[in-house]
C-alpha cells in the first residue's frame, strides 16, 4: 500500500510504501480503538513508531549518492555529444543552403545553354530535410470530384 503525505501548504509530498499485511494491522487497530486512519498514520510517522527506519534511510541515502554520481558521469559524457551534434546539424544546414544555391545556378545555366532541365528529387529531399521545410504538397486528381487533393503522408 502506498501512503502519500502532503503538507498543509506547498506542493511537496512524501510517499511511503507500507506492506499490505502491516497496513491491515494498522487498519484493525484504528477500528478497534476508534481512530481515523489519517490520525493513526500521523501518530506512527511523527512519533517514530516505525521499525528499522534508520537503517533504511541510510541505505537509501547511499543509493541516492551513487545514483547522483552516475548521473553526473553520464551527463559529462552526454554534454559533448549534444554539443557536437548541434554543430554537425548547423554544418548540414549550411551545406544544404549552399547546395540549394548551386542547384538554382545549375538550373539557370542549363536554361541559358538550352539544355534540358534535370530533376534531382533525392537531393531536393535532403535539402528540405536539413532546412526543416515541409515536403512540398503532392497534388492528385480524385476520381469522384476532379478537384486536386493532397496526397496522404505529408503531415496533414
Amino acid at each position: 500500500m502506498k501512503i502519500v503525505v502532503r503538507p498543509e501548504r506547498g506542493w511537496g509530498k512524501v510517499t511511503f510504501d507500507v506492506p499490505d499485511e502491516t497496513f491491515e494491522k494498522i487498519k484493525r487497530l484504528a477500528e478497534k480503538y476508534k481512530f481515523r486512519m489519517d490520525e493513526v498514520l500521523r501518530i506512527i510517522l511523527l512519533h517514530g513508531y516505525t521499525e528499522g527506519a534508520e537503517g533504511d534511510i541510510e541505505t537509501l541515502e547511499r543509493e541516492i549518492e551513487d545514483l547522483e554520481r552516475r548521473l553526473y558521469r553520464i551527463e559529462g559524457e552526454w554534454s559533448p555529444l549534444k554539443f557536437r551534434a548541434y554543430y554537425i546539424a548547423m554544418d548540414n544546414q549550411n551545406l544544404a543552403i549552399q547546395l540549394s544555391g548551386m542547384m538554382a545556378e545549375n538550373k539557370r545555366l542549363r536554361k541559358q545553354l538550352g539544355l534540358p532541365n534535370r530533376e534531382n528529387p533525392e537531393v531536393e529531399e535532403k535539402i528540405h530535410y536539413y532546412l526543416s521545410f515541409e515536403k512540398p504538397p503532392i497534388e492528385k486528381l480524385t476520381p469522384d470530384d476532379g478537384e486536386p487533393d493532397r496526397a496522404k503522408g505529408n503531415g496533414e
